[in-house]
């Protein structure tokens, strides 16, 4: 029981009066208008109306529901609102209202008036909002006009306009939220004439997602000068599911484009860019990944390095190798200026047969200790960083 329930019962008490016995009385005149509303600030309902000219009137009862069941009462002609606490804004409330004088005889009471319930959703991985509100009831002087207002985060300072209408069946809209934007503030206000104004509870909505990676990290940058190539190796949230990363690059400052993609669950992986610009230059990379409904890209830092001019194609190639000897044993042409995407060496004995044969820059011939001395031919096929594929014949003493 509140304060004001207090002094009423302590009034009925002295006028021998029983409480909620209320008699009518024709020259107790009506408060001429009334509204239910939200303070923005504290999202509670505050009721509030016009005094009554009726210099008779002691106070204000309020009842709530249909049929009207008591609630409180205010004392005082000119303490006109009430701030209802224990009724929350997200559930439609409906109020009455009637004046009393002195000798609890009141006035008619008023049709009854509540608060506006807003309500607004965004479907997981959508970027439509949709918005619906309930109809005010009982505006004073004739039906509203209902305004929807939005605020978006980051890019608003204050609300703006979104939609008006006056059509209770039409109390519905629906907004896309632009792809910067994380989250919407929206409420609705319903204004009649005679500068009647009700506004609803306030909503927040933000986009909905179904998942989103911790992290994304380019956690080593290399040039691979034979293949001529950069590799980066990626460091992934394994417990986020994307559907594929994307790696962006900037050169010399140059603006980002999307290079390459590509798809793991594997915490690890190797990119190698062999689309670069080999002439000095610098190349950034940053790798980017939606989250699981396909947008709020997230990046991971830019990580750089200056790629080399490549050395002009150059060959030397052995004429005689020493069985067993630790430093000239190993027949391996020197090729300077490889592309690295074709690479192949044979070498034939003096009869025409194949003794061995690699696709590794890296790898050479060393004889066994049963290969016979002699003269071997070689043939190395592979392509130069000119872009041009070059074939070398030739022949070598092998000693023991």
């Amino acid at each position: 029981m509140t304060a004001h329930r207090h002094a009423l019962l302590a009034l009925a008490t002295l006028l021998a009066l029983p409480l909620g016995g209320w008699g009518q009385a024709a020259d107790v005149t009506l408060c001429p208008g009334w509204v239910a509303t939200v303070d923005e600030s504290s999202q509670q309902i505050v009721l509030s109306w016009r005094p009554s000219p009726d210099s008779t009137v002691m106070g204000y009862h309020i009842c709530t529901g249909s049929p009207c069941v008591d609630y409180d009462t205010v004392f005082g002609r000119l303490d006109t609102t009430y701030i209802c606490s224990d009724h929350s804004p997200l559930e439609r409330h409906y109020y009455g209202l009637h004046v009393f004088d002195s000798s609890l005889q009141a006035s008619a009471e008023t049709p009854f008036f509540g608060n506006i319930v807003l309500e607004a959703t965004v479907p997981e991985c959508e970027t439509d909002v949709q918005v619906s509100w309930s109809p005010y009831i009982g505006m004073p002087e004739g039906s509203p006009l209902y305004t929807l207002w939005v605020r978006l985060e980051p890019s608003d300072d204050d609300y703006d306009c979104y939609y008006t209408t006056s059509d209770s069946s039409a109390l519905h809209h629906s907004f896309e939220i632009p792809e910067e934007v994380t989250r919407a503030w929206l409420k609705v206000q319903a204004e009649g004439l005679g500068g009647y104004r009700s506004q609803s509870n306030v909503v927040m909505v933000e986009r909905r997602t179904v998942d989103r990676a911790s992290f994304v990290e380019i956690s080593h940058i290399e040039y691979d000068s034979i293949n001529t190539q950069v590799l980066l190796s990626c460091h992934l949230d394994t417990a986020f599911r994307a559907d594929h990363y994307t790696l962006y690059r900037s050169i010399d400052g140059s603006p980002w484009r999307e290079v390459g993609s590509f798809s793991t669950h594997n915490p690890t992986y190797t990119f190698a860019d062999r689309d670069i610009n080999p002439y000095d230059s610098l190349h950034c990379y940053q790798l980017g990944v939606l989250d699981a409904c396909g947008m709020n890209e997230q990046y991971s830092s830019t990580m750089c390095l200056v790629v080399p001019t490549p050395p002009e194609p150059a060959t030397a190639f052995p004429n005689i190798i020493v069985a067993g000897d630790p430093d000239n044993g190993c027949f391996r042409p020197i090729v300077l200026g490889l592309m690295g995407d074709l690479y192949q060496l044979s070498i034939y004995n003096r009869h025409g047969l194949l003794v061995f044969r690699t696709e590794d820059q890296n790898e050479g011939w060393t004889p066994t200790a049963d290969t016979p001395q002699g003269v071997y031919a070689y043939h190395l096929r592979c392509r130069l960083n000119t872009g041009y594929i070059q074939s070398y014949a030739g022949t070598f003493a092998l000693i023991k």
